[in-house]
Parts: structure tokens; C-alpha cells; sequence
């Protein structure tokens, strides 16, 4: 049982040192991969990561999981929640189970999407 735990924490650990250099080399697309997935979960009520990545242009060269790191900051900010998981409509991804996300605060989610996008139109001014 623990070699179980520890590829676990291993796992973890290098999924985060990841999502990390993603967050500071790639920031305005981690910002843009929140702006979605927060407008997302207000138009449709609930949001996965296929319907972010189905809207978003991922550069060559960057795993479709990266999309993972804006939920991740969101739900730790209390901003969405997970509720249920579904199959993945990707291929690749070979019918895995996706997490299903909801606003769980309807109001910082509101002023987090609007400063999001705040700073995208400011960076693309």
C-alpha cells in the first residue's frame, strides 16, 4: 500500500511543478482557459473540460490536459465546485470519466470573469 501512495503523491507533485510552469509561461492562456470555463458554467450551468477545450486554440506543443490547471485554481478559490463526472466526448482520450464543474460562488465567480476579462482586453489593446 504505500508504493500506492507514494507514486500517488509522486504523481501529484509532478502534476503540480507542471501546472506551475504552465501558470508563468503560458499565463495569458491559462487566463483565457478561466474566462471560458467560468462563462461557460454561467451560459450552460455546468462546464467540463471538452466544452473549454472545444472553444479555446491550444498551441502546438501544449497538452489538452493543461486545461486542468484552470479548474484546479478556480475550485481552490472556492469558485466552482465538482458535482458529477460523464465520459469524454475526446477520442484520444479514450472515454475516460471528466469532472463536471458548477459556479459555487455565483458572485466572485462574477468578478473574477469580469477582471479575466478585464485583463484580456487590456493585454490585446
Amino acid at each position: 500500500m504505500e508504493i500506492v501512495q507514494n507514486d500517488r503523491r509522486e504523481g501529484e507533485r509532478a502534476r503540480d511543478e507542471a501546472l506551475d510552469l504552465l501558470r508563468l509561461h503560458r499565463h495569458a492562456l491559462v487566463r483565457e482557459t478561466k474566462r471560458l470555463a467560468l462563462r461557460l458554467a454561467f451560459d450552460l450551468g455546468e462546464v467540463s473540460a471538452d466544452e473549454v477545450r472545444g472553444r479555446l486554440t491550444i498551441p502546438a506543443g501544449i497538452k489538452p490536459a493543461f486545461v486542468g490547471c484552470a479548474f484546479k485554481d478556480l475550485a481552490a478559490r472556492g469558485l466552482i465546485r465538482s458535482t458529477k463526472f460523464r465520459q469524454t466526448n475526446r477520442a484520444v482520450a479514450h472515454a475516460r470519466p471528466l469532472r463536471v464543474w458548477v459556479l459555487a460562488d455565483a458572485h466572485g465567480a462574477a468578478d473574477e470573469l469580469r477582471e479575466l476579462e478585464a485583463q484580456s482586453k487590456a493585454e490585446n489593446d
